[in-house]
């Protein structure tokens, strides 16, 4: 009996994917490969200083925002929103790329992403590296940002 207790306990859970595997409707879409292009859509806005398009990806109840010389423990989307606009505003185009990815599990489902990104800031020749740490969590709608931490 205790055998077959073990078995089932092995078999079951690799036979019904877990909460992730149906990330933003995609039933059979690995969890990684989605949030990648979330990861990937977020870095191709951010290289373009596309507050806008940053601010739908924000969670809508809120995120914490951490730019050099200033922190937001938790706004608003419309506040993190004009925050970024004005941070991106400060430097001529650049280029973002994501170079990690990391679902972590859980219930709601919570990932990760950290984009390397190379700018110039307004006056200065000189290109400027940043990290950008992208914290997420998956939501009916699909993966959302919860946190944004800019490092340079």
């Amino acid at each position: 009996m205790t055998r077959l207790v073990l078995a089932l306990a092995v078999i079951i859970p690799a036979a019904y994917p877990g909460p992730l595997e149906g990330a933003r409707g995609a039933d059979t879409a690995p969890v990684q490969s989605v949030l990648e292009a979330e990861a990937g859509r977020f870095a191709q806005a951010w290289s373009a200083g596309d507050a806008q398009a940053l601010g739908r990806s924000l969670n809508p109840g809120g995120i914490r925002l951490h730019l050099p010389g200033e922190e937001h423990m938790l706004i608003q989307p419309r506040q993190a929103q004009a925050a970024l606009r004005s941070f991106l505003e400060r430097y001529a185009g650049g280029e973002a790329r994501v170079t990690r990815v990391s679902p972590a599990g859980g219930d709601p489902g919570k990932g990760f992403a950290e984009v390397r990104w190379r700018a110039r800031a307004q006056g200065i020749g000189e290109p400027v590296m940043f990290t950008v740490f992208v914290a997420y969590s998956l939501e009916s709608e699909g993966w959302r940002v919860t946190e944004i931490r800019v490092l340079l």
